[in-house]
């Protein structure tokens, strides 16, 4: 078994081309390992270190990562000798100085900082008891959507709709006269809805199903689709989030509040200039591949 094997040599060369790019120094040369970074291959003097396997890692699709690290790491330390060694050789032939290779590696380079900065500015607030308060902070401003257990019968006419309230009061069951007259999908199963929220129908027919007690059976309710008699049978309120189906929420929220107020402070001190986007401003250019 070997790496492209794995997947096509086309979708690793793209998911490795910023581990690449970030390797080439400008002199052309691969960077050297650090002394505290064990070797795991030399090629031609030039080390293939831990710390290049463990990125190589990074850009695996996640069914991989799962492989036994003695089926996995070799794998990746072959593809990455054959990508040193052709990597060494474009370095020769002046590719380290190309443009399409050259903007690139300032633009990773310039997201990286930003990454790894706006870590920083998070990681002093993304404490245990910060999450927690945020949490609590959640809780106090929640409201809890009331949801309706509905069930209805629609006619086409207002004549009809009076005629089934007349059969109503007197006394047939409701389901009973969903099936026998109402026009809707549901009359099949006594014109049950099951829970509904306000925002799920027509404002007409939320109106006057909302001002219902339960068990309560309304007048006719006009809406585009026709004539409604509606009936609630029970009424309930969602259940907030617990803080473990809450908290990958949190911490994104959290996270980009500092990181926006971060750069909102930045900009208050910045010299920029804005010039105009036009449909001619993209005309004619992409980035080459």
């Amino acid at each position: 078994m070997n790496l492209p094997k794995l997947f096509s040599r086309r979708a690793w060369h793209a998911s490795l081309i910023a581990l690449v790019t970030a390797l080439l120094l400008e002199n052309g040369q691969i960077a050297s390992a650090a002394s505290d970074d064990p070797i795991a291959a030399m090629v031609n003097g030039e080390p293939i270190t831990r710390t290049e396997l463990l990125l190589a890692l990074e850009f695996l699709p996640a069914q991989f990562r799962n492989l036994p690290g003695d089926q996995l790491y070799p794998l990746i330390r072959q593809q990455l000798i054959d990508i040193k060694l052709l990597a060494a050789k474009g370095a020769e032939a002046g590719f380290a100085e190309d443009p399409r290779i050259t903007t690139r590696r300032d633009f990773y380079t310039m997201r990286l900082i930003y990454d790894y900065f706006a870590a920083t500015i998070v990681q002093d607030y993304m404490t245990e008891e910060f999450l927690h308060e945020s949490y609590a902070n959640f809780l106090e401003n929640f409201s809890g959507s009331e949801e309706l257990k509905i069930s209805h019968i629609l006619v086409m006419t207002e004549e009809e709709a009076e005629k089934v309230v007349e059969i109503l009061a007197d006394g047939m069951d409701f389901a009973e006269a969903a099936r026998r007259h109402s026009v809707g999908p549901s009359a099949p199963q006594g014109g049950t809805l099951g829970f509904i929220r306000r925002a799920q129908v027509v404002p007409e027919f939320a109106k006057a199903a909302f001002a219902l007690e339960d068990g309560e059976i309304s007048s006719p309710v006009k809406t585009q689709f026709g004539w409604h008699i509606i009936q609630v049978s029970e009424r309930r309120s969602q259940k907030p989030p617990s803080f473990t189906e809450m908290e990958q929420k949190l911490r994104v929220e959290i996270t980009d509040r500092l990181v926006s107020s971060a750069a909102k402070e930045a900009r208050e001190t910045a010299h920029i200039e804005l010039f105009e986007l036009n449909e001619d401003f993209f005309d004619g250019t992409t980035v080459a591949p």
